[in-house]
């Protein structure tokens, strides 16, 4: 199956603060399933992934990503 993603090497990967599971760019954990309902992807530390639309705001680390980013 080809992959959707590009995977970049570490040093491409600037994320500017730790991993963040209530970022609005983590997809949820049913995403791209065929029925909408079966995991394709689980949290490692078991955290239930939420889609972006069910996000009532930017989590602190977003804010933090989209100031550091525009330099603002």
């Amino acid at each position: 199956m080809e992959s959707k993603f590009n995977k970049l090497k570490p040093h491409q990967n600037i994320l500017y603060t730790t991993f963040d599971y209530d970022s609005i760019m983590i997809y949820s954990n049913d995403a791209f399933s065929k029925d909408g309902k079966s995991n394709t992807i689980e949290a490692k530390n078991g955290q239930k992934l939420l889609p972006a639309f069910d996000m009532n705001s930017l989590s602190k680390s977003d804010i933090v990503r989209v100031k550091k980013m525009y330099k603002c």
